[in-house]
């Protein structure tokens, strides 16, 4: 009923070695292990580099993502927690003031009745949602650091199943 082979586990941070082998935190099909002489984990599967800091309790991303924002993980002994992300204070005032300010212009230009002979079918709510989706869509293009390439490069990669035909 109960496995026993986890009692001994403790769910506190565990300090992530360099020597040893951890499943990937962004696209948990992968390995992290050892890339050189370094202290960097290097993803087998989607080539993610990452690097043990503060103390060796926190991973956080190798590279350097410019405006991209990167989350950061801790380790347990069985699985990975989120632990943050790697935005400055800076990063993230930019990105509200980005996202409100044209819905803000949106709804401004509306109240001050600018374009008086508008269609009859653009009110105010469906021209602040098209601005939410659109302003919500380029910020999270230009400054999030997505999983949809490196899911795209591991079905690339990985072969046809030997019970179902490839398909061309």
């Amino acid at each position: 009923m109960f496995n026993s082979s986890y009692q001994h586990i403790s769910f506190r941070q565990q300090i992530i070695s360099p020597s040893q082998t951890y499943p990937c935190p962004r696209c948990s099909g992968g390995m992290l292990e050892a890339f050189g002489l370094t202290e960097t984990l290097k993803c087998s599967c989607c080539d993610r580099s990452f690097v043990a800091l503060r103390g060796g309790r926190l991973l956080y991303p190798a590279n350097s993502l410019g405006m991209k924002v990167a989350l950061t993980f801790w380790w347990d002994g069985l699985r990975w927690h989120w632990a943050g992300h790697t935005a400055s204070t800076r990063q993230l005032l930019t990105l509200v003031t980005f996202f409100f300010l044209p819905i803000m212009a949106a709804q401004v230009a509306f109240a001050l009745n600018l374009w008086p002979d508008r269609p009859e079918w653009l009110s105010p709510a469906a021209a602040c949602a098209t601005v939410f989706v659109l302003t919500f869509s380029t910020i999270s293009f230009f400054c999030w650091d997505f999983d949809k390439v490196t899911k795209r490069k591991r079905r690339e990669k990985s072969p046809a199943l030997p019970d179902r035909p490839a398909s061309n």
